[in-house]
């Protein structure tokens, strides 16, 4: 029993000096009781944990950094196919009116006089006539305005997006009663 307590004192006294090294203090070995829960101890980390620690924090840093840079792209498309959506509807608008083709290209805007135009589409939007269609006896008139998203990130450049059709109808009286245009 003897040689064993002395083992074990010997044993807290390495553990004590190795402790000390790394900044903790150690218990206190008269009596083999530690120090009393009321003692303040001074508290420090091993490489191992700042490691683990600081590798959990950069994972976290990527990953927001990437989500936010994904959403940044994807708030951007969705604001070029809004604007692109915009054009479509007036261009439409113009021509349920009853408008012609050439009365609507020259009322709105062209990609080459607007910066906003010219980033958001990759082409100016064409509105074709498809002639006549007879919806529940109706006789109505047809046309279709197709306009293409740029979807490059970088605004000097275009390339082609989703093609984005709209259809249009309206009743073939509005150009029947409309005079010929000069």
């Amino acid at each position: 029993m003897k040689h064993t307590r002395i083992q074990s004192l010997r044993w807290f006294a390495m553990v004590g000096h190795c402790l000390q090294w790394f900044g903790k203090p150690s218990p206190t070995i008269a009596n083999n009781r530690k120090q009393p829960p009321t003692a303040r101890r001074a508290s420090a980390y091993t490489l191992i944990e700042v490691l683990a620690a600081a590798s959990i924090l950069s994972i976290g840093t990527s990953a927001m950094v990437s989500l936010s840079s994904t959403l940044m792209l994807q708030e951007e498309l969705a604001n070029r196919v809004a604007i692109t959506r915009n054009y479509q509807e007036n261009t439409v608008r113009l021509w349920q009116l009853g408008l012609s083709s050439v009365q609507i290209t020259a009322l709105m805007p062209s990609l080459s006089q607007n910066t906003i135009l010219q980033q958001a589409m990759f082409s100016n939007p064409v509105l074709v006539e498809n002639g006549l269609t007879t919806v529940n006896g109706v006789v109505m008139e047809t046309a279709l305005c197709t306009a293409i998203i740029n979807i490059s990130q970088n605004p000097s450049t275009k390339a082609a997006g989703a093609s984005l059709t709209l259809t249009a109808y309206r009743p073939h009286l509005v150009t029947a009663l409309r005079t010929a245009p000069p």
